[in-house]
């Protein structure tokens, strides 16, 4: 099976995630910046909650889904409290044809990293960076 891992992150927490879940797929964690050149079996796709929405990047990446290349998506996302990033991801995927998995991940960390100012998130601790790992390793295994 081929992997990828693509993410949007403001504060770190949701970059924190994707580079865990990537670590057990064996595969890079990038931003949605860089666009998905190869076709792939699973793309997990993580975004963070931002004013009760995704990013303006992450909106246009789910803009230019190609189920040419992507046969299903996994959806992961951080939050203070709210599951909004999963239903847009969800909702994008569904109507460009692509299957999304079941299975998701929304971490909900509440303000833990928090910063209006500057990334000040990404410090998960031990109990969260087990969560994402057993998350991965269950769809990795499946």
């Amino acid at each position: 099976m081929k992997y990828a891992v693509r993410y949007t992150s403001r504060g770190g927490n949701t970059k924190a995630v994707a580079e865990l879940i990537a670590q057990e797929a064996g595969v890079e964690a990038l931003r949605v910046f860089e666009p998905l050149t190869e076709e792939v079996d699973v793309l997990f796709l993580g975004a963070g909650v931002w004013f009760m929405n995704v990013t303006k990047e992450m909106k246009e990446f789910l803009a230019h889904l190609d189920k040419n290349r992507i046969k299903k998506i996994v959806v992961f996302s951080t939050s203070a409290d709210l599951d909004s990033a999963t239903k847009v991801i969800k909702g994008a995927a569904n109507k460009a044809g692509i299957p999304v998995d079941d299975r998701s991940l929304t971490l909900k960390l509440g303000f833990q990293g928090f910063s209006l100012m500057a990334p000040a998130g990404g410090d998960l601790k031990p109990a969260q960076v087990q969560k994402v790992k057993e998350f991965a390793d269950q769809v990795l295994t499946n």
